[in-house]
């Protein structure tokens, strides 16, 4: 049984004239015990809207979502919460994460008192030792928010996303508001504790680096489906689809004859509202390589090398 499981995934929202929204329309993947999957793709893509829909904060348009098993597709409130302690998400601005009225060790423990785990000397214990797992001193407990600096607050998010010891962590851009000096100790960090605690991981971020050197497959996401799925290696070695191609030529290399070397890939127009999506493949209308049957048609995944591609032409 995979950790997480997602089928024909669809989460669509009104659209200012009657037009539906189609911020995620028929995303299929799966994570596996131990794995972390990256999910990339441009801004708007709908990376988010999948990553809030597996922890239960959005629910399915349509399609399929299991955690451990457990469908969250029309679930009731008492399964929600029972997914959500299997599934627990570090969200992209350590800042807005935490109540600024709350001291971290109750920010901390607040998952453990309301469920009714821990209270009392054996809650602060527990606090206690969540914070030291995450690089923090236990008498941080008593400080506010606001006394950390960003790094500090991350690990204090990670720290409660921990405390049920959840079976997946949801982790959504955890680094891109953080600075450049501190995003390697934060990866290093969750890459460390999940591989301490056997979690699984679904990475959401669009910095191709920090893919690279956290997750162990990637999929790649072009408005609202699935372009390409591939182990890490085999994506930045052979990209098979041609967006996966041009994500990868947009990334600069500090070395500047590798730069120049490099291929470029030239990508025309902007990408389409996902309100009026185009017809056949997505991607068409800024694909170099595109062919007649790219715009009559949608492409399915299928088996490519190494790779699972949604196109007619890889």
């Amino acid at each position: 049984m995979h950790t997480l499981e997602i089928s024909d995934l669809k989460v669509h929202f009104p659209g200012r004239h009657g037009a539906p929204v189609r911020a995620v329309d028929g995303v299929s993947l799966h994570v596996a015990a131990g794995e972390t999957m990256g999910l990339v793709g441009e801004s708007g893509c709908g990376k988010t809207t999948v990553a809030n829909t597996t922890v239960g904060l959005l629910g399915p348009s349509a399609g399929s979502v299991k955690v451990m098993g457990t469908e969250l597709a029309g679930a009731d409130r008492r399964t929600l919460r029972a997914v959500r302690a299997r599934a627990q998400m570090v969200f992209q601005d350590p800042v807005t994460s935490l109540n600024p009225r709350m001291t971290i060790g109750d920010a901390v423990g607040e998952p453990l008192y309301v469920r009714g785990i821990a209270s009392g000397r054996a809650l602060r214990e527990r606090v206690a030792g969540l914070l030291d797992e995450v690089g923090l001193r236990p008498e941080h407990a008593g400080r506010y928010p606001h006394q950390f600096s960003g790094g500090q607050r991350q690990r204090i998010v990670i720290a409660r996303a921990l405390a049920l010891r959840p079976a997946l962590l949801v982790c959504d851009e955890p680094v891109s508001a953080l600075d450049v000096s501190v995003r390697a100790q934060i990866l290093n960090l969750l890459v460390d504790l999940q591989a301490r605690h056997g979690m699984s991981s679904l990475f959401v971020s669009h910095d191709l680096a920090v893919v690279r050197h956290v997750c162990d497959r990637v999929a790649v996401m072009y408005l609202g489906r699935i372009a390409e799925v591939a182990g890490r290696d085999a994506l930045f070695a052979s990209p098979r689809h041609p967006y996966t191609r041009a994500l990868l030529a947009s990334v600069p290399e500090p070395d500047p004859v590798v730069q120049r070397a490099k291929p470029r890939v030239p990508l025309a127009g902007e990408i389409p509202s996902p309100a009026d999506p185009p017809a056949g493949c997505r991607f068409h209308t800024r694909c170099p390589m595109v062919a007649e049957v790219c715009r009559r048609e949608v492409p399915a995944l299928r088996a490519v090398g190494e790779s699972v591609v949604a196109c007619h032409l890889a």
